[in-house]
């Protein structure tokens, strides 16, 4: 189902994961994949393996568009550079974890700022150790103390009743819930798993 969504990783005050996925957005999608990531990583081989990561210029991903292109790797990219597309989603954080140090990302944290289209966003918030879950579909002014009432340069959607995704569910890294309480936590519809 194409519910678009975000996977973000913070570390050091600072988005250094924003992975845009254009499917299975909700809990039981992508949310399932961040669970079981959290239930089977290294933890400070990830923390190292994101702070070595870096977000792509967008010359550098016209570079990549014009080596697709005159390579005729279109039908290939997605598997030769998965983090450049929308289909790994929370994937991306096992891609991150198996991959050597140093690894380019493209920056969507944009989208976060358009709630009528992203539906759901998962924070890995590794400066305070905690996994967050933020809904779409926000009509709400965000206030001080929401994740993103001052992050700049977030997109915004083209009907100005919707702000930026806001948190519906926190949990500790340490003790990540199970699917069942995070659906619960998260109060999705039977229809949407």
């Amino acid at each position: 189902m194409g519910t678009r969504n975000l996977t973000l990783v913070q570390q050091n005050g600072q988005y250094k994961v924003a992975q845009y996925g254009q499917f299975d957005g909700y809990p039981a999608g992508q949310g399932k994949t961040v669970l079981e990531f959290l239930q089977t990583w290294d933890r400070p081989a990830f923390e190292r393996k994101v702070a070595a990561a870096s977000f792509m210029t967008e010359s550098d991903i016209d570079a990549v568009n014009e080596q697709i292109k005159a390579q005729g790797l279109r039908d290939t990219w997605t598997q030769k550079w998965p983090e450049l597309s929308r289909e790994p989603a929370a994937k991306i954080l096992r891609i991150i974890a198996d991959r050597p140090d140093g690894i380019r990302l493209k920056n969507t944290l944009g989208f976060a700022g358009d709630s009528l289209m992203c539906e759901w966003t998962y924070v890995i918030d590794l400066d305070a150790g905690k996994l967050e879950v933020l809904k779409g579909f926000n009509q709400t002014p965000l206030v001080e103390g929401d994740r993103f009432f001052a992050v700049p340069d977030l997109e915004k959607s083209s009907n100005t009743a919707y702000y930026a995704v806001r948190k519906v569910a926190e949990y500790s890294l340490e003790s990540p819930p199970t699917l069942e309480q995070m659906q619960k936590d998260c109060e999705v519809q039977e229809d949407e798993s």
